[in-house]
């Protein structure tokens, strides 16, 4: 069957021939990844303000 030889080499592929990452390699990119989520969620959340700001200057408080 072409299902069972397709996760057969899958396997295989992933068994042999992918170069994992080291466990301190994996670490230092998540914090990596933690660190640019939170700077990114502050910078919306800065430009999100600022833009209302603007507009409940621009079209009055609602």
């Amino acid at each position: 069957m072409k299902v069972v030889q397709y996760f057969k080499d899958s396997f295989v592929e992933f068994k042999d021939h992918v170069t994992w990452p080291s466990f301190s390699d994996l670490q230092r990119d998540t914090i990596i990844v933690a660190i640019a989520t939170v700077l990114l969620a502050i910078f919306l959340y800065a430009v999100d303000t600022l833009f209302t700001q603007v507009l409940n200057f621009i079209y009055g408080a609602f």
